[in-house]
Order: C-alpha cells, then structure tokens, then sequence
C-alpha cells in the first residue's frame, strides 16, 4: 500500500480534550482518492480535486466536507469502465469515536465499503483496513467493517485495554468508498455526482456517526452519496450542420421563386 501523510496519522491514536486545533475545523476533509477507470488520484500523489480529469468541484466545500463533486467521463469509445471514489471525512474529535452504517440498496453496478483507512495500522480492534487497496482494484467489498456503537471517547475500549480481546463492535476512525461499473456504446459519457450532506437524502447513502461523548453534546451524521447516468449524444444539429441546412432552404426557396416567375 502507498505511503500517505495525513496530519492525524498519529495524533488521532491520543485522546484530545479539547477540539479546536486538532487537525483543523470539524467537519473538515481530511484525505480523499479517486479511481478513474484504473488510474488513481489522491493528495499524496500529487493531486489536487482540480486536477482529477473530468471532475467538477465547483459545489464542494473541503473546508466543511460538504456540497457536491460531478464526474463526467467520456473515453471517446464503446467499452466497460469503472469510477470510484473515497474519503476520509470525520464529523468530530476525537476522530476514532465513530461508527458507519450502510442506508438502503445500491444501484446495479455500484459497489461500497466502510473502513478504517489503511495508515491506521494500529487499530486492535479492526485491523488495518482494506479500503484503499479495494478502490485501487476496482473491488470494493460492500461490507461495513465500522459498525461501531461501543465507545471510544477515551482510546480505551476492546483491545485497546491491555490484556482485553480485540472488539470490532468499537467505535474507531471511518472511511467510505463508493464506485460504479457501466458500459458506454460509442459517442456515450457517464456523469457521475458524489453527493455529502448532514442529513439523509434518501436512496442509497453511507453514514458516518458521531454519537454523543465528553467532546459532543449532540451526535452528527455524514452522508455520503453517489448516482450515476449515462448520458448518448446530442441530436441538436451543431452550427455548421444549421449553416448548411439555412443555405439548402436558401436554394430550395430561390428555385421556387423562379418558377413562379416563369408562369
């Protein structure tokens, strides 16, 4: 698996109390990563969300993690292609109090996981993840291996206590990852819109949960959506296409005009 640098990569092992300063405002986008169709694109390759091709981030706010990402894909021939997407967007500190649920039934073609992140190696309690890797290849596994409810406030629940045995009921960090397999025919493009809003916007969405603890008052939830439309030419006529038809109507009413003249 790549290396990632992500400014919580240690820091969320410890509890914090106090969460203003950890690792910026909450909710905020901490790590993200496209799959377009076996290339992958993520921060510390290099990329930035403007420099994923065919993505509109223009109704996307990192600072919050919310708001809407557009991907329009066009390959410019017929075949089977894959999109996927993921990221790391806790709603609260500390970060690994939290627990993801799956909320209704996948499109056909769509896929999704639930997981801690890989980097996260020293999770007793559910492994190091395998969310990352599943994206890059295009099988993400539709499990929530996060289903959590078991707090984690303080980094001492299930085998994070010495000696205890390991609990994947444990809250812990939570990542989500969608993606969406389609076939184009020649000249089609899929417009894919990635939707994260903090409240339920129906159909099929992951969830990420901050519930109740010494830092929340109140839980908050982070849903993450995905849709997918495939798109086949425009029938509108381009200009040279109307130019051409202005000047056979040209000719055809000349012609006419002459005939009448004739009689």
């Amino acid at each position: 698996m790549r290396l990632r640098t992500v400014c919580l990569a240690f820091a969320a092992l410890l509890f914090v109390a106090v969460a203003p300063g950890f690792c910026g405002s909450i909710p905020a986008l901490q790590d993200w990563e496209f799959n377009i169709n076996g290339t992958d694109y993520y921060p510390a390759g290099g990329a930035t969300l403007g420099s994923v091709p065919g993505l509109n981030s223009s109704g996307y706010d990192s600072t919050t993690g919310l708001g809407s990402l557009v991907v329009t894909f066009n390959p410019g021939a017929a075949g089977s292609y894959y999109i996927g997407a993921w990221f790391f967007d806790p709603v609260g500190v500390p970060f690994y109090n939290e627990y993801g649920a799956a909320n209704g039934s996948p499109a056909s073609g769509q896929t999704w996981q639930i997981d801690i992140p890989e980097y996260d190696a020293t999770s007793a309690n559910h492994g190091t993840g395998t969310i990352l890797d599943n994206l890059a290849s295009g099988t993400l596994n539709n499990t929530n291996s996060v289903p959590g409810t078991l707090t984690n406030y303080l980094g001492d629940c299930g085998a994070n206590t010495a000696g205890a045995a390991p609990n994947a009921n444990c809250n812990d960090l939570v990542s989500m990852a969608q993606g969406f397999s389609f076939t184009l025919a020649a000249g089609q493009e899929e417009v894919i819109t990635l939707a994260f809003s903090l409240s339920n916007p129906g159909g099929f969405s992951l969830e990420d949960v901050h519930p109740i603890d010494g830092n929340n008052p109140s839980e908050t939830d982070l849903f993450y959506s995905e849709s997918a439309v495939t798109k086949s030419p425009s029938t509108t006529p381009e200009p040279a296409s109307w130019a051409l038809f202005a000047a056979g109507a040209a000719f055809l009413v000349a012609g006419m005009r002459r005939r009448l003249a004739q009689r």
